[in-house]
């Protein structure tokens, strides 16, 4: 590290050369040039970011511009560019001046340039740069005023040649240090100078402005960088592949079994073999069960395993595989096949072949687990460039099967579906456990009868240029049944998940203002919402643009620490779980721990970029940040969950790190494991408690908590039919997840879903999907009105907590004769209809209308049941009883729980387990066990109180209701949002019970028998 101090402020002039005047004429021409301005005398300096100035941050190299003085620098403008260049103390990094630019423009193509004195030569054997910028937008907040300016590296070559190197757009505000290694043919052309800065696209009309300090040229080092091992992955990599970093003691607990993503068989009964007919030179692999014969029949050929034929009680269905195999560079000479040998029902075959002069082999094993062919592919060397999957031939009446939840990115994943003479469903699943690729891709397309499904994985180059041996395992798998074709999720279930589930979910989204959120939930509170789990983002860290990330001091201008430690400590106060926001994908330069080689890279060498402002860290470093930070954050604030952002959110894929001085370099592998170690970490330090954001959340099911019940894609669950067996079937078994998720990101794309006539239904159908998708609820926002707030939590509080971390035993479909298997709907598209009928194994049925359009009436023990648009029923034997249906045709909600008896009559009255009111009226025992607690939502112009007709336990809120009703006298006292005691409420004995007159401005009336 070079201490500021030390840098002399005259160096530029030292390093000066010509430039031919040719070059400067033809600038002229075409340019207006302005000299640089002195810094202003009035002009008072600014905060250094203080994460720096705390950690005592110094510059970590020579820079060739230090801009402490730009005497004899110019600002050539172009294209109705405008603007000056100044020196200046405005904003700073150092306690050193920057430069200061003020720009404006006409067009697009309107630019201006920082130009030196002369050009300065640039030192040989550089490889990358480096300057600090000031920006003026976020790219969150599209602003047509400041538009994102490009800025680019000038540098002239040997030959005479200006080079326009672009490193970077503006899409941050304050500092952030820009990154880019630099092009090698144009460092070839040594000696190299530097010419000045362009910023391009400066449309806007009024003045905006840029900084720049400490531009650095240097080169990066190609030494291996050191980390911790971390413990040996949960089975074992195929022989000779690396596992990365994961060497070291210990194992992690995923993937959970050898078998990993293979599919679940449903029957029970059934036998494999692997069958040779030497006069056909054929291969069969038999699947025999009670529910059906399958075949696979290989002939392995010179340069492929050739297509493999499919049959389904022995008629043939399709053809797949075709054109599968290891892809390179260009074709491979002399392939031929070397060896085919079959032991233990495995089939292995060997393929030789040349590319230019050297020598490539391929290796395959196929084998067949239930009804699955699995197949590996090993080609060492670093040769190929990818495996493609093939594609399925032959395919009968095909349809492809979108999975909610299930995604590469924005691409959901599918399920092909043939409504043939002979139906069935076939899928093609990476082993994402095993894969030693860069990143999966995915071509989901019917052509006639042929049908691409999923597609392949890709081999990038590391940064050093090499690629990564191929070590891979496909699943193709061909079922007569829907759920047989989903890939199994081998993690280990949320560790706490079954508690988690019994509490609904809030995001305060900040908070901007510690005590407007308090007050905001002391009045939640009021309203009986108890069980609730609230996160914070990451605000409570920063109060502009610093780090929000590797921090453990909260924002200063909130009140720093101890702000948020009494902030925490009220939220917790009301009996709720309280979380703060982390998370280790994040990485800005601006903080205290800041280390360039921390910071993943990309083939290129170029830094991977996060959230703007940030890059992405190494996951190595993530996993040893988050081992050092977490247990300090919960310890100096108390917290008992919190929200790990982002790591969920991004695929691996999308943050392997390409950088060949670390461990498993070019493997989405290597992150992938990472994060689910860190996420695994973060459950134990918060309680058990850890969320995270979602999107990949597949891969990640069980690793944390529970994730938000989100895609970014443009599948939209309001208007997809509900399909949600890879959740309820994989993901719901090992996670919590929140809601689908929040009301606005559901309905993204829904006009008017918000508007007053609407939202009551929009509620609807919001619960509705979060209840088939087996989710836990996110608590209704109170702008849409503390009714719809109130109606998500009592609607879902005591369902969730029933039918969390439960596999269904059934999902059927109803039709207007009664229920369908999900595979009879899908092949008949009785499944667009959305009404769906789940079983879980404790006996809760359930049943929800996702239908827009359409009511649902069904018989269920002797009663008839008509579920309007988005309504449900739920039954639990005797227990516990939830409809959201229409009753003499109005529309009525109702919960009957040991906890609590909820009605909201939407204006119409009901009278359900002794309650009776028209309006949204929440039950509960009274504190202590004796007497009852009353909520009045909204709408209540009475409260009935009679004997229930059914008999419950003596702890059950219910009984406790035939109590007060049988009572020969009660008292009523009623109390405020706040907890004022407003006095006795009028109450009057009816025939079987009690009836109770509100109080104006009461919200809970305390109800004893005296």
């Amino acid at each position: 590290m070079i201490p500021r101090s030390s840098i002399a402020t005259g160096v530029l002039a030292a390093v000066f050369v010509f430039v031919s005047p040719c070059l400067l004429v033809a600038a002229e021409t075409s340019s207006t040039t302005i000299r640089a301005k002195p810094i202003p005398p009035d002009e008072s300096p600014g905060e250094r970011p203080y994460e720096m100035v705390l950690a005592n941050r110094r510059p970590p190299r020579m820079p060739l511009v230090d801009f402490d003085s730009l005497e004899g620098w110019t600002l050539e403008c172009a294209n109705g560019g405008e603007g000056e260049l100044l020196c200046s103390r405005k904003q700073r990094v150092w306690e050193s001046p920057v430069a200061r630019l003020v720009y404006r423009g006409k067009s697009a193509k309107s630019t201006v340039t920082l130009r030196p004195l002369k050009p300065i030569r640039i030192p040989d054997h550089v490889s990358a740069a480096t300057v600090w910028i000031y920006g003026n937008n976020w790219s969150w907040v599209p602003d047509r005023t400041t538009p994102q300016v490009r800025v680019s590296l000038l540098l002239h070559d040997a030959e005479g040649k200006t080079h326009a190197v672009d490193i970077t757009r503006v899409r941050w505000k304050e500092w952030w240090l820009v990154h880019k290694v630099l092009p090698e043919d144009i460092l070839a052309k040594a000696p190299v100078d530097f010419a000045g800065i362009r910023v391009g696209g400066c449309a806007n009309e009024d003045n905006r402005e840029l900084y720049f300090e400490d531009l650095a040229f240097f080169r990066e080092s190609p030494e291996p960088l050191s980390f911790a091992p971390r413990p040996k992955r949960g089975i074992d990599p195929f022989p000779g592949q690396s596992p990365g970093a994961n060497r070291g003691p210990g194992r992690l607990p995923f993937p959970t079994s050898e078998e990993t993503i293979l599919p679940e068989n449903l029957a029970s009964t059934f036998t494999t073999k692997l069958a040779h007919s030497e006069a056909e030179d054929l291969y069969r692999f038999v699947y025999e069960g009670s529910d059906a014969v399958l075949e696979y029949e290989v002939r392995p050929g010179d340069t492929d395993w050739g297509p493999v034929r499919v049959k389904l009680g022995g008629v043939a269905v399709a053809e797949a595989l075709v054109g599968a195999g290891p892809v390179f560079p260009k074709e491979l000479r002399n392939l031929r096949l070397m060896r085919v040998t079959a032991k233990d029902d495995v089939l292995s075959v060997l393929w030789r072949g040349l590319l230019d002069e050297d020598v490539v082999f391929v290796e395959s094993d196929m084998r067949l687990m239930q009804k699955s062919l699995v197949v590996d592919y090993i080609c060492r060397g670093g040769f190929a460039t990818e495996l493609s999957y093939g594609h399925i031939a032959g395919v009968e009446q095909p349809e492809l099967i979108i999975l909610p939840y299930l995604n590469y990115g924005g691409h959901h994943l599918n399920v092909l579906m043939s409504r043939g003479a002979k139906p069935f469903f076939a899928s093609v699943w990476m082993d994402w456990y095993r894969s030693n690729a860069s990143a999966p891709y995915a071509v989901d397309k019917i052509t006639s009868d042929q049908v691409r499904l999923n597609g392949g994985v890709r081999y990038s180059p590391k940064t050093d240029g090499e690629r990564n041996s191929l070590f891979e395992r496909v699943f193709v798998t061909f079922s007569p049944t829907f759920e047989e074709t989903l890939p199994t999720i081998a993690n280990p279930p949320a560790k706490r998940g079954k508690e988690a589930g019994t509490r609904l979910w809030q995001e305060s989204w900040g908070p901007k203002d510690y005590e407007r959120e308090r007050e905001r939930s002391r009045r939640l509170r009021a309203y009986g919402i108890e069980m609730l789990t609230q996160c914070n983002h990451e605000i409570t860290w920063r109060d502009g643009g610093e780090s929000f990330t590797f921090r453990t001091m909260a924002a200063p201008g909130k009140g720093g620490d101890e702000a948020l430690q009494r902030y925490v400590q009220a939220q917790r106060s009301l009996g709720w779980r309280s979380g703060l926001y982390t998370n280790y994908c994040d990485f800005a330069p601006v903080n205290a721990y800041w280390d360039v080689d921390m910071v993943m890279r990309r083939p290129s060498g170029d830094l991977v970029t996060a959230w703007p402002r940030c890059y992405s860290p190494k996951a190595l470093f993530a996993v040893e940040m988050d081992r050092k930070l977490a247990p300090l954050i919960q310890e100096k604030f108390d917290t008992n969950a919190a929200y790990t952002d982002v790591h969920t959110a991004v695929s691996p894929w999308d943050r392997a790190d390409y950088d060949a001085r670390v461990p498993g370099a070019g493997t989405f592998a290597a992150t992938f494991y990472a994060y689910g170690e860190l996420l695994l970490h973060d459950q134990d330090v918060y309680d058990g408690h850890c969320w995270s954001e979602g999107n990949h959340q597949w891969l990640y099911a069980g690793l944390c908590t529970g994730n938000y019940g989100l895609a970014y894609s443009d599948l939209r669950l309001w208007k997809y039919p509900y399909l949600p067996h890879f959740d309820l079937l994989k993901m719901h078994p090992l996670s919590v997840d929140i809601g689908v998720p929040w009301t606005s990101q559901f309905f993204s794309g829904k006009e008017g879903w918000n508007k007053p006539e609407n939202i009551e239904s929009s509620i609807d159908q919001f619960i509705a999907a979060t209840i088939a998708y087996g989710h836990i609820g996110w608590l209704v926002e109170e702008t849409h009105g503390i009714r719809q707030t109130c109606r998500s939590y009592y609607m879902l509080q005591q369902l969730q907590r029933r039918y969390v971390m439960l596999t269904p035993e059934e999902i059927q479909y109803g039709t207007k004769t009664g229920m369908l298997s999900s595979s009879a709907a899908l092949l008949n598209s009785e499944w667009k209809k959305s009404r769906l009928f789940i079983r879980y194994p404790n006996s809760l049925q359930i049943w929800i209308n996702g239908n827009a359009e359409e009511e649902w009436e069904f018989d269920h023990g002797g009663v008839t049941h008509v579920l309007p648009p988005y309504g449900w029923l739920a039954i639990q034997s005797d227990e516990f009883y939830e409809s959201s249906e229409l009753l003499n045709g109005k529309h009525c909600d109702r919960v009957s729980s040991a906890e609590y008896v909820f009605i909201d009559g939407r204006g119409s009255l009901f009278t359900f387990d002794g309650i009776a009111t028209s309006g949204s009226l929440a039950v509960r025992r009274a504190k202590g066990g004796s007497g009852l607690s009353a909520i009045t939502v909204e709408g209540v112009g009475g409260i009935g109180i009679t004997s229930p007709k059914r008999t419950f336990g003596p702890e059950d809120v219910r009984t406790e209701i035939g109590r007060v009703a049988e009572a020969n006298r009660i008292s009523v006292r009623a109390f405020d949002q706040d907890g004022k005691n407003l006095g006795a409420a009028p109450v009057s004995k009816i025939h079987s019970g009690w009836k109770i007159q509100p109080r104006e401005g009461a919200l809970r009336y305390k109800i004893r028998i005296e």
